[in-house]
């Protein structure tokens, strides 16, 4: 078979008719020739894993592409160690919006209080496929759309007509003066001319060569205002980068590369019917364009961007896509998705210990706290504390009066960072604030409910950094708007009770309802199950991993057998 391959890619035929006699192998430079062949034919089947050139994906678009869930939610198989995570082993890494001339790629790692996008979970998979180094490019910056004058005037945007493009440049940072930022805000521009650098620094570099194999996108929320142009933006802009990376590869494919994107969640508070239109309609146009159906996944409280589980959904079905469409070597994993309509739906349990703070409050504790100088009334935000607490602390006046609708929980705060409002909440403002549930149980579940207002960042309670080894967030997010509940279960895995800190993200939080049970407050289904194991019982990764308490559906080693947690 070799012989066969080395003759045919050679144009090679050694024996040939002569009229007096056939005449095979009779001079030493055929019989050289055919032992060169026959050593190349060798070299090519053993070396072939070696000289496969380096895979090169590229991710890009808004918000959701740029990742808005927290670390602490990332899937168990890519929480390997402590704080800050790092999953891959192969993976290189390039950031580059706002950097168009980045020539390097550095290690992927995850530090605390940070984010993540699908693009990190289909890498991870990527990696597990692959099993060698490959190479991911990012330029995704929230709240951007592609056609002009539709968002704030700073904005980059993606517009990619022709005209314009003439004009204007790759977006470098938002450290520039606001006259030269005016025409230096092509995001589109920021994607090619970026990889382009990098192609120049390192790619052009490897002895293997790469092979540039998808770009992978989420955008279309900010089009909202101009849905009406997004079919024609849309095509012009994959076009564009189409053509730019094949300028710079000049691998023909790059005229056709596939193009693969994930659609805007229905209930999104910036879905528009228009723009899903316009994008399936260039999926139904291009066969080198696909899309993946998220129009009813789960959502962070905000309404807006893919909680841990739709963001994990994400990811998995692009890296399926790949394999799909052969740009891959592996096999596709299960992915369910984390539908609306079918994941955490509140239940009502028997409360260990609970404090609901929209009762009213008892006479008595109205008179104490109107009567404290240290409690100064606040308008409609209720009563100010005017000290602080560097203990952790029982709400009580200056008298000692403990309040009973707050008995039970203690506090720390610095000062004038503390309010009651009785009868609806319990206010904490700034970060180094706590709220601590004394004595929590292995197994048991801690349920806070809270208010936020919107600001121009994220809000919310969680747990201190300090407890991250403790306890599972199973339902809500880090920080949020408006109306969050958090549910925590601390994990059965440890034997003693454990007083919980929670911390303030962002500003004001004012928490309604706290609360302490033995069974779960939710009713998770789906991706979101959650399935307590107890500590003889650890659960492994396929590739033998350790894992924690699976927040994922999958398959895992348990006992040295596979066990399927749905």
């Amino acid at each position: 078979m070799i012989l066969d391959g080395a003759f045919g890619r050679n144009d090679v035929y050694l024996q040939h008719k002569s009229t007096k006699h056939n005449r095979i192998f009779n001079d030493s430079t055929t019989m050289k020739r055919l032992l060169s062949l026959l050593l190349g034919g060798l070299l090519a089947a053993t070396g072939t894993a070696q000289t496969r050139p380096a895979s090169v994906f590229l991710y890009a678009g808004q918000s959701n592409a740029d990742g808005r869930e927290y670390v602490q939610n990332l899937p168990d198989y890519m929480m390997v160690g402590q704080a800050p995570y790092a999953p891959y082993h192969y993976l290189k890494y390039a950031s580059i919006c706002g950097d168009p001339s980045k020539k390097t790629f550095e290690e992927r790692t995850f530090a605390p209080g940070t984010r993540y996008a699908f693009c990190d979970v289909a890498n991870y998979w990527i990696e597990q496929a692959l099993q060698r180094p490959f190479y991911a490019v990012k330029c995704a910056y929230g709240g951007t759309a592609i056609a002009p004058g539709v968002t704030a005037e700073k904005l980059p945007i993606w517009y990619a007509d022709a005209e314009w493009m003439q004009t204007h440049y790759a977006y470098k940072g938002d450290d520039i003066t606001q006259a030269a930022y005016a025409n230096n805000n092509s995001l589109t521009k920021n994607l090619t001319e970026g990889f382009a650098s990098l192609v120049d620094g390192t790619l052009s570099k490897l002895d293997e060569g790469y092979e540039v194999k998808a770009i992978m996108w989420h955008q279309g929320e900010s089009d909202r205002n101009a849905a009406g142009q997004y079919y024609e933006n849309f095509k012009t802009m994959i076009a564009y980068m189409r053509q730019a990376i094949y300028e710079k590869t000049g691998d023909e494919r790059a005229r056709t590369l596939p193009f693969i994107f994930g659609t805007v969640c229905h209930s999104s508070t910036q879905y528009n019917a228009t723009v899903e239109k316009a994008q399936l309609q260039v999926a139904r146009e291009d066969p080198n364009v696909h899309y993946i159906d998220m129009s009813d996944v789960t959502l962070r409280s905000d309404n807006l961007h893919f909680d841990g589980p739709a963001t994990e959904y994400l990811g998995k079905m692009m890296y399926n896509k790949l394999v799909e469409l052969g740009l891959v070597e592996g096999e596709t994993i299960e992915a369910k998705k984390p539908s609306a309509d079918s994941g955490n739906t509140d239940i009502e349990v028997e409360a260990e210990r609970s404090w609901d703070f929209t009762r009213p409050w008892s006479e008595e504790s109205l008179a104490q706290i109107q009567a404290d100088e240290k409690w100064a009334a606040l308008s409609q935000w209720g009563y100010r504390y005017s000290g602080s607490w560097s203990e952790p602390t029982e709400l009580q006046t200056s008298t000692g009066y403990k309040f009973p609708e707050t008995e039970g929980l203690f506090f720390k705060a610095s000062a004038n960072r503390a309010t009651i409002n009785p009868g609806k909440n319990i206010g904490l403002y700034a970060s180094g604030i706590y709220l601590i549930v004394p004595k929590v149980k292995p197994g048991q579940y801690v349920t806070i409910e809270s208010v936020t207002a919107k600001s121009s960042a994220e809000r919310g309670l969680t747990y201190d950094t300090m407890y991250e080894q403790y306890l599972d967030c199973i339902q809500g997010g880090v920080a949020s708007y408006n109306q969050q509940k958090n549910v925590w279960w601390y994990r059965d895995t440890f034997t003693h009770p454990q007083d919980m800190y929670f911390c303030i993200i962002g500003g004001g939080v004012f928490v309604t309802k706290v609360m302490v049970s033995d069974a779960s407050p939710v009713q998770a289904s789906g991706i979101n199950e959650h399935r307590p194991y107890a500590a003889d019982h650890r659960l492994y990764t396929l590739s033998g991993l350790p894992v924690g308490q699976p927040r994922t559906a999958g398959i895992y080693i348990c006992d040295q057998r596979k066990v399927i947690v749905k």
